[in-house]
């Protein structure tokens, strides 16, 4: 008899309870029997009741309660380190806002038996509710000499360069192949990182064809981070929600090749170039 696997699904939030609560009770019918499973959550901070929110409500869950300096990959960070005690077969990195289609999880599941390649990380992209175009999920790198330029997948193509974290399945060996979220990025860059380091460990990236949930791409976030300005150069320089640069200078670094040092210095050439136009 085989074995049920044992799934770690890893969370972190911060002052959007009802958000949060939305996207645990999608879990269930998600997984719809296919594993069993363990919420690892980590509320950095927040101050609207989040974390006594999941523990009325879930009380089986692991809370963790982060600093409030931590942002997304810091968070998914400390939510890996809690989880990595359960021993689990299965890891789930899944957002906050991400309110899960029933099936999804098993569909995931099913997805990395068909591949047969224990080395297989299987993402669950997005879509928009209205154009129903992919808004998070697999990345291509695209043709040229840059490595860093990044593009969606095309329709006819599952497998990816790297991916957007907002639902992806790890299997276990990627904790002693890769390690956890990396130290050096704390809210962007810490997605797209693990998945260029997993496919150079020799993991395949597969993207589920149908969508495990319906979500807007966040346009705000985009807008605040395209163009660079007296008035905001703090904050695109220094902030972990712009492009700091010490961060951005480790990730080019990290994966740009021969020619880092350009991708560097023209992500900022074109802030500047795009206020201008």
């Amino acid at each position: 008899m085989q074995k049920t696997p044992l799934i770690a699904i890893l969370i972190t939030c911060f002052n959007r309870r009802e958000t949060t609560l939305s996207c645990l009770a999608s879990i269930e019918s998600a997984i719809s029997g296919s594993a069993d499973y363990k919420v690892v959550i980590v509320d950095d901070g927040s101050s609207d009741g989040t974390a006594d929110a999941v523990r009325a409500a879930y009380p089986d869950a692991v809370v963790a309660i982060g600093s409030g300096n931590l942002y997304w990959n810091g968070g998914m960070r400390m939510a890996w380190q809690n989880a990595l005690q359960l021993h689990a077969d299965f890891y789930l990195w899944l957002n906050d806002d991400t309110i899960l289609r029933p099936g999804a999880i098993r569909d995931m599941l099913s997805k990395y038996d068909q591949e047969n390649f224990a080395k297989t990380i299987v993402v669950g992209c997005t879509v928009d509710p209205e154009t129903k175009q992919t808004t998070y999920g697999g990345y291509r790198r695209s043709t040229g000499l840059s490595r860093l330029r990044l593009r969606r997948l095309w329709s006819n193509e599952q497998y990816c360069d790297t991916m957007n974290g907002n639902c992806v399945l790890f299997p276990k060996t990627t904790t002693d192949d890769i390690g956890i979220n990396s130290h050096k990025f704390t809210h962007a860059f810490g997605d797209n990182d693990y998945g260029l380091r997993a496919i150079r460990a020799g993991y395949r990236i597969v993207e589920l064809k149908d969508a495990v949930a319906e979500q807007t791409h966040n346009a705000e976030f985009v807008k605040s981070t395209s163009t660079l300005t007296y008035a905001n150069w703090r904050k695109i320089l220094l902030h972990p929600k712009g492009v700091p640069v010490v961060e951005w200078w480790a990730f080019c670094r990290e994966h740009g090749g021969p020619i880092w040092p350009v991708n560097f210095f023209w992500r900022y050439i074109k802030m500047l170039r795009l206020r201008a136009g």
